[in-house]
């Protein structure tokens, strides 16, 4: 028997990157699939295709994750779709990248929102789904930036260790009902 049989999995941004690769591990080891981009691309329809070439069932689905609306709408489908909701990857990401002194509202403000608004988003859209259930598990994608910092990136940073916090709360109202939450650490690119 594979490690993920007979579970649903719901990972943010992951047509591409991170957030594929864990889909693909995912999918092997026989998670069914259902995963957001903010479009559903040639990429996308890719990714889909390699993920369903692991006999799994696959779902691809355009949202925005900073939006609490499109976040709760995903679930909803994901669960109509499917029946029940396992696992959840907050993975959604970006960088914009700058130094403080020149960092403007909109860097900072963009960062924030997919990156860590997302992820409450789509916690508060799977909490009630989970606690139904009696079990689920919720995994944060942060940086080791969120724990050291890194110059130049303050809102990414801000982003990650939030990411960290979050995981670190939901863990505390949520475990005696049978939810895990984790947040994974990765290390930057180079």
């Amino acid at each position: 028997m594979k490690l993920l049989e007979g579970k649903i999995a719901l990972i943010t941004g992951a047509a591409r990157g991170i957030g594929k690769a864990i889909a693909l591990k995912y999918a092997s080891e026989g998670a069914n699939i259902a995963f957001t981009d903010l479009a559903i691309d040639e990429n996308a329809l890719n990714t889909k295709k390699e993920l369903e070439a692991f006999g799994v069932k696959v779902i691809a689905i355009a949202s925005n994750a900073a939006s609490f609306d499109e976040s709760h709408t995903v679930v909803e489908q994901v669960v109509k779709e499917f029946g029940k909701l396992d696992i959840l990857v907050n993975n959604a990401g970006i960088t914009k990248d700058g130094l403080m002194m020149r960092m403007s509202e909109q860097q900072w403000d963009a960062v924030i929102n997919v990156n860590l608004k997302s992820a409450f988003n789509f916690v508060h859209a799977v909490t009630p789904v989970m606690m139904r259930q009696k079990s689920g598990c919720i995994i944060n994608m942060s940086s080791v930036v969120g724990v050291s910092g890194n110059a130049g990136q303050a809102n990414y940073s801000a982003s990650k260790a939030g990411m960290i916090g979050l995981a670190k709360s939901i863990a505390q109202e949520l475990g005696s009902r049978g939810i895990r939450a984790n947040a994974v650490a990765m290390l930057p690119d180079r």
